[in-house]
């Protein structure tokens, strides 16, 4: 997920879209879309670990708080049924730049512009899911902060992390002009929780 995400938001799919230029887009991708199909499916892939990693979590993270370990589950299973609907939009997108009836019935300009369209749409529900997750994350640095095997430092981390995803989002509509491109580096707070996980998390301990 680590790899599949970026990889698909920012090579592949990266690689057909360009911003403010509707011609060359939909003629990459009637062209070439090949690139953007494998960048889809890194994204559907990514989304179905994400439902494997809220079971995970869930089984992981319940004894002594079920109740709060499923509230988390849930809240990251609403970010992942709304980033399947950016990936909708962004597949329909596609299939309005390769579909054959479609593009004889419209005119070039209007498929260009209800292609462009969906690629906004898709855009703009992947930043709603990013802000979902990252409250996600708050509700989780509380399930780790109370939970009794995994150590309260990891917590904080993890709060940082969703705060990133949070105020990225505000920004890109309250403050466009500025730049918080450092943000980002609070998200690693999630890949140091993973990285625990995998070296000393998966070890039983006693609550």
């Amino acid at each position: 997920m680590t790899l599949s995400a970026p990889l698909a938001n920012f090579y592949f799919m990266g690689q057909s879209i360009v911003p403010d230029n509707a011609a060359a887009t939909v003629k990459n991708l009637q062209t070439n879309g090949t690139p953007y199909l494998i960048g889809a499916v890194l994204l559907f892939t990514t989304y179905v670990m994400d439902v494997i990693v809220a079971w995970a979590l869930y089984w992981y993270l319940r004894p002594g708080q079920r109740a709060l370990a499923l509230l988390v589950a849930w809240a990251r299973l609403v970010y992942t049924a709304l980033a399947f609907i950016g990936l909708w939009a962004s597949m329909s997108a596609y299939d309005l730049a390769i579909g054959g009836l479609t593009s004889d019935v419209l005119r070039t300009t209007v498929l260009q512009t209800e292609i462009m369209v969906q690629l906004s749409a898709a855009k703009t529900m992947e930043s709603i899911a990013l802000c979902f997750f990252g409250i996600h994350l708050w509700f989780l640095s509380v399930l780790i902060w109370r939970s009794t095997h995994v150590p309260g430092w990891l917590a904080i981390v993890v709060a940082l992390a969703g705060s990133s995803y949070v105020i990225l989002f505000l920004a890109k509509y309250f403050t466009p002009s500025l730049d918080l491109g450092w943000v980002l580096l609070l998200a690693l707070g999630e890949l140091v929780f993973m990285i625990w996980l995998l070296v000393l998390g998966w070890r039983k301990r006693k609550p």
